[in-house]
């Protein structure tokens, strides 16, 4: 798999552009010639405006039920590999490693492998050999090949865990971990033999280098203290997507290396963990700092892969989950559902066009149809917009009484949280086009986040 920097990518805007402008005219078009067509859209929409919206409130009024302890730890902890993937990282790395060293678990039952790419530029190299040389408990990996892309960096740093580890810890580079978290995160893996996964939160400590960087930090507080704990906990589709796990070293033997042929390595784990009847389980009191893209290029190209590779998993793994007797009904259901919103948002976003020029080409009688169903998707969409704002305060005042507290600025961002999302949405448009109508090869942007 190639991997390129943020910016890379540009040039492809044109053809992109292109086919969404041809695609979006071929189905929008029969609206011209058949009456019932604009009305059908709409009431789809709002079907699934309303299925969005009550599926927002459910989960967080789960998301914010009180956070479960686990037991304690054993007297012999189990032993913990840190494996801390690195390609031009250098300045996140150090930040990283010196959390690491502040981790509250036995020093002498937890290591740190630092696998770093040797085509790194930037001093990351260095970096990980310094703070080898500086501390017996981490070991610096190199990876020779040419950058693969993540899965492959995980992979090959895997293979150099001792085989004596019970536990193995996998971070990016910028993942900072508090210095509890690792503790908890094996507290549930000793407690729950069906827990194969844990999975804790990423706080973004830059939310006030840009507006961007403000809304992906807060949409990140959505996903992962809303929705991913709420997944968990009513036993869906568990994702552990977020640059940090934590997992038992016998359940990722048991899987097999991360498939390196997907944009997004870790939902693929994630079907495969549910397929064998695992469970991903999402700890909000597990939490690492991380800094978010601050430039709408280096955003754009972040999500487009995380789109893309969504789709990917979709086609290529999501069967095997359905079809699996080992994993509950309910799991199946709503990958089923998670999925297929992912590959329907784009077709959303071509459709839209149709409630702008209906009203004007459907003559008489019909275009009064035409226009209060228009106005019936504009007054669910404000409806749903209205319920949506309401979920980042729940997700504020919940943290509050957990004792995390968020900067003044994110308090603001729901307020702009609509307009971020259209945006993120043409985004998801631009993967969608890539795998399914251009076939684009599969390119590994980097998020390069400097300090």
């Amino acid at each position: 798999m190639r991997v390129e920097t943020p910016g890379g990518e540009d040039g492809r805007t044109v053809a992109t552009a292109a086919a969404a402008l041809g695609l979006s005219v071929a189905l929008c078009s029969p609206v011209l010639v058949i009456s019932w067509y604009g009305p059908l859209i709409a009431v789809l929409c709002v079907l699934v405006a309303s299925g969005v919206t009550f599926r927002a409130v459910l989960a967080t009024g789960v998301a914010c039920l009180r956070n479960p302890d686990p037991p304690p730890l054993p007297a012999d902890p189990p032993a913990v590999s840190v494996v801390v993937t690195a390609y031009n990282d250098a300045d996140a790395l150090r930040g990283t490693l010196d959390a690491c060293a502040e981790l509250d678990y036995p020093s002498d039952r937890v290591n740190v492998l630092v696998g770093y790419e040797a085509a790194s530029t930037d001093g990351t190299v260095a970096a990980a050999r310094r703070a080898a040389a500086a501390d017996s408990r981490t070991r610096a990996v190199e990876r020779s090949e040419p950058p693969a892309g993540k899965a492959a960096a995980v992979n090959h740093l895997l293979s150099h865990v001792d085989g004596d580890v019970d536990v193995v810890a996998s971070l990016d580079a910028g993942q900072r971990l508090a210095p509890g978290s690792l503790s908890r995160a094996v507290r549930w893996l000793v407690a729950d033999a069906e827990t194969w996964c844990v999975k804790g939160r990423s706080y973004g400590r830059n939310a006030d280098e840009s507006l961007i960087a403000l809304c992906a930090t807060v949409e990140r507080h959505l996903a992962e203290r809303i929705m991913f704990v709420a997944r968990s906990r009513l036993g869906w589709f568990s994702l552990f997507t977020g640059g940090q796990a934590f997992f038992r070293a016998e359940t990722l033997a048991a899987l097999g290396p991360f498939d390196e042929d997907v944009l997004l390595e870790d939902v693929e784990m994630s079907t495969r963990i549910h397929a064998r009847g695992g469970r991903v389980r999402v700890d909000p009191s597990i939490v690492a700092t991380e800094r978010n893209p601050t430039t709408l290029s280096v955003w754009a190209g972040q999500r487009r892969r995380w789109a893309r590779g969504g789709m990917q998993v979709a086609r290529r793994s999501l069967t095997g989950l359905l079809r699996s007797p080992d994993a509950p009904v309910v799991t199946r259901l709503d990958a089923a559902y998670t999925f297929a919103a992912l590959l329907s948002l784009p077709v959303v976003v071509l459709l839209s066009p149709v409630f702008l020029i209906s009203p004007v080409v459907v003559p008489g009688s019909v275009a009064t149809v035409e226009l209060a169903a228009s106005d019936s998707v504009l007054r669910w969409l404000s409806l749903s917009s209205l319920f949506s704002l309401s979920v980042p305060y729940a997700l504020f005042l919940r943290d509050a009484v957990d004792g995390h507290h968020h900067g003044v600025r994110e308090y603001a961002a729901p307020l702009v949280l609509p307009a971020y999302f259209a945006l993120q949405s043409v985004v998801v448009l631009a993967a969608f086009l890539d795998e399914f109508v251009l076939r684009r090869p599969s390119v590994y942007v980097t998020s390069r986040l400097d300090e």
